[in-house]
């Protein structure tokens, strides 16, 4: 029986993209006066995929986009510690809800508990959580940086049922980021429900739930629901 439902929040209740987008256009457009919109724009999606949707380190993001912007010379000595200062400080003003999480949300309140649990520096992501006006929906909010463990070592799965008071085993884990989410959640022994717009990409090796709109939770939860009861 399904008793909580947890989740990831950057890029899984968070529009992610638009976040990182929107805080480097921010900054970098005194940078890059310069260019034509379109050679901006280009700079700008190679920033994107050099952010690798947040599961690295900031200043390692950082070192393809320096290798291929910084040639000129435009950026200042310390620009790398002043883009990370920035980066941690601010990501919060951008951020906003996935387009119909808040109706899932909706759907979900009462009926089961629900939590947040993140990797990420403490402050930074709270603020962002709070930002994004999510908050009042969760039963428990929990970021790596409070208890120093990060996903996927499975302990911080564990100590999260254990402030839910649930199983493990009654708990889904909703993420997009497999490596954290889904390996975090299976070594917890959670259910995990990867969530991934990537309608193409591959995963052999991976036969859990897989979706690409939060409103197939609601599928999800009463297939569990219905085993229990056979």
């Amino acid at each position: 029986m399904v008793k909580a439902i947890i989740f990831d929040f950057d890029g899984t209740i968070s529009n992610r993209q638009i976040n990182a987008y929107e805080i480097f256009n921010d900054y970098l457009k005194p940078y890059f006066t310069d260019y034509t919109d379109m050679e901006y724009e280009a700079m700008l999606q190679d920033f994107l995929t050099y952010d690798c949707n947040g599961t690295t380190n900031v200043k390692f993001r950082l070192k393809p986009f320096m290798n291929k912007y910084s040639k000129d010379n435009r950026f200042p000595e310390d620009f790398e510690q002043q883009f990370t200062d920035h980066y941690y400080e601010n990501m919060w003003t951008t951020v906003e809800p996935k387009k119909g999480i808040i109706e899932v949300l909706e759907k979900l309140y009462g009926h089961f508990k629900l939590a947040i649990l993140s990797n990420g520096q403490s402050k930074s992501q709270h603020d962002k959580i709070d930002h994004c006006g999510v908050a009042k929906y969760f039963d428990d909010i929990m970021v790596s940086g409070d208890i120093g463990i990060n996903k996927p070592d499975k302990r911080i799965f564990e100590i999260m049922a254990d402030r839910l008071s649930v199983k493990c085993n009654e708990c889904l884990f909703v993420g997009d980021v497999f490596s954290s989410d889904i390996l975090g959640s299976m070594r917890a022994n959670m259910i995990p429900v990867w969530i991934t717009t990537d309608y193409e990409r591959p995963a052999d090796y991976y036969n859990g739930y897989r979706i690409h709109n939060m409103e197939e939770l609601f599928d999800i939860i009463a297939k569990e629901n219905s085993k229990k009861k056979h």
